[in-house]
C-alpha cells in the first residue's frame, strides 16, 4: 500500500499539471492568429500542451519549439518542433539546439506574437556562452558551481557572465513586438531575473508585483507581459488540500545549506504543541564534499534522520517537486525517528554516509527512498513534517 502523503503529492502534482493559471490567462488574452510558441525548461511538456489544447478551443493556430530535458516528453505536440538536451549538467545538444533556437527568434517577423513558456532547468537547457568559452569550459563551470553549495540566485548570476542569453540577453535576439511570458517559478521570491537565469526578462527591470504575479514591460518597441502561473506555494496549498486535516501550510521558504534547514525544521518539530502535517519548501544548498550518491533531498532526509532520533514520533519527508532529485528514478526520501536505529543494524554511519554526500546509498538500505513520479513540474523541494 502506498503511502498517504505520496498518493496526496501526486494527486496534488496532476492537479497542477493543469495549469489552470495558464489556461486562464491565455483564454483571455487578444491574441493574433497564427502565433509562435516557445517553451523551455524542465516543466516545458506540460506548459506547452495546456497552451495548445487552449489555443486549439481558441481556433489559433501556432508553431515553434519545445525545448526540455531529455526522458521529459511523453508524445507529440503538433507543429512544435522537440528539441532535449542535459540537466543539470549542459551538454552538446545544449549549445546546438540553442543556437537553432535563436536564429529561429532572429528569423521571426515584427508583426508575429510570441508565446514563450519558461521554468526551471532553463538554465541548463538553454544556452550559449560567450565567445572563447567552450562547451569543456561550460561543463566544467556548471559542475563546480552546482557542487559549491551556492544558492541558485547566486548560481545563475555567475552563470549569466559567461552567458549570451541569460539576464535578459535573449530578448535582443527576438525582432517581435508583443511577447507573453509565462513562468513557473523554482526560485525564492519568484524572481523573474533568476527563474531559468532571466533569458526573457530585461535586466534591471522593476519587480513583479508579488501579489499579483503578473507585468507589462516595455524594452524599446517591444512590449512584454510577463506573468507567473505556478510557484512552490501553490504546490503546498495544492498539497494541502489532498491531505486530511490537520494540516498547515508554513510560510518559511528555506535557501539555507541543508545543515541550517535541518536545525531550523528540528527546532520546529521539538517545539511543535500540537500534533498535525506541516508544509514547508524551498531548496536547500549542499557543497559536495565527497564521492558518494545522494541528492539535496535525501541529503537533507540523512541528516533530519541524525536529529530527531529517538524522539518524538516524527516523520519527515524531502521530495522534488518535480520527481527528480538530480538521481534518476529518485525524488526524495522519508523518515522517523526510528530511522538511526534501523540504519545502525545494518551497520551504516551516518556522520561517515553525510561526510561522503552518500544519503542515497545510506536510506535505501533500509527502504527509505521515494521514488520518481510522471509529473515534471518543476517547482522546487517540499518538505514535510508529519508529528503524531
Amino acid at each position: 500500500m502506498k503511502d498517504p502523503i505520496i498518493n496526496a503529492l501526486e494527486k496534488a502534482l496532476t492537479q497542477l499539471n493543469e495549469l489552470p493559471e495558464l489556461k486562464k490567462d491565455l483564454g483571455k488574452r487578444p491574441l493574433s492568429n497564427p502565433v509562435k510558441i516557445l517553451a523551455i525548461g524542465k516543466s516545458a511538456f506540460p506548459m506547452a500542451k495546456v497552451c495548445v489544447n487552449t489555443l486549439n478551443k481558441r481556433k489559433i493556430n501556432y508553431s515553434g519549439y519545445l525545448l526540455t530535458k531529455y526522458g521529459n516528453v511523453s508524445e507529440i505536440i503538433p507543429n512544435l518542433i522537440v528539441k532535449k538536451a542535459g540537466h543539470p549538467i549542459p551538454d552538446k545538444n545544449t549549445i546546438k539546439h540553442s543556437r537553432e533556437i535563436l536564429s529561429w527568434l532572429e528569423g521571426l517577423p515584427e508583426n508575429d506574437e510570441l508565446i514563450i513558456l519558461i521554468s526551471g532547468g532553463g538554465s541548463s537547457l538553454f544556452e550559449v556562452p560567450v565567445d572563447g568559452f567552450t562547451l569543456e569550459d561550460l561543463i566544467h563551470f556548471n559542475k563546480n558551481l552546482l557542487q559549491s553549495g551556492l544558492k541558485i540566485k547566486e548560481i545563475n548570476y555567475e552563470r549569466a557572465k559567461k552567458s549570451k542569453v541569460k539576464a535578459g540577453k535573449a530578448l535582443d535576439h527576438i525582432k517581435a513586438k508583443i511577447i507573453y511570458c509565462y513562468a513557473l517559478s523554482d526560485v525564492p521570491n519568484n524572481e523573474p531575473e533568476i527563474i531559468a537565469s532571466g533569458c526573457f526578462f530585461p535586466a534591471n527591470s522593476p519587480k513583479i508585483d508579488k501579489n499579483h504575479y503578473q507585468a507589462k514591460l516595455k524594452k524599446g518597441r517591444q512590449e512584454l507581459y510577463y506573468s507567473i502561473i505556478g510557484d512552490n506555494f501553490s504546490l503546498r496549498y495544492q498539497l494541502a488540500k489532498a491531505l486530511t486535516s490537520p494540516v498547515e501550510v508554513q510560510t518559511r521558504y528555506f535557501t539555507e545549506n541543508a545543515e541550517n534547514v535541518a536545525n531550523s525544521l528540528t527546532k520546529f518539530a521539538f517545539s511543535a504543541n500540537k500534533k498535525g502535517i506541516y508544509i514547508f519548501g524551498g531548496e536547500a544548498s549542499v557543497q559536495v564534499t565527497g564521492k558518494g550518491k545522494g541528492g539535496r533531498c535525501t541529503h537533507l532526509a540523512l541528516l533530519m534522520a541524525k536529529k530527531i532520533a529517538g524522539k518524538k514520533h516524527i516523520t519527515f519527508y524531502a521530495l522534488a517537486g518535480d520527481g527528480n532529485d538530480n538521481l534518476e528514478n529518485v525524488s526524495g526520501a522519508w523518515v522517523n525517528q526510528n530511522t538511526a536505529n534501523q540504519l545502525q543494524e545494518k551497520g551504516i554511519d551516518i556522520s561517515s554516509a553525510l561526510k561522503n554526500c552518500d544519503s542515497y546509498t545510506a536510506l535505501k538500505a533500509i527502504d527509505a527512498i521515494i521514488p520518481s513520479w510522471s509529473y515534471p513540474l518543476n517547482l522546487n523541494d517540499i518538505y514535510l513534517l508529519q508529528i503524531s
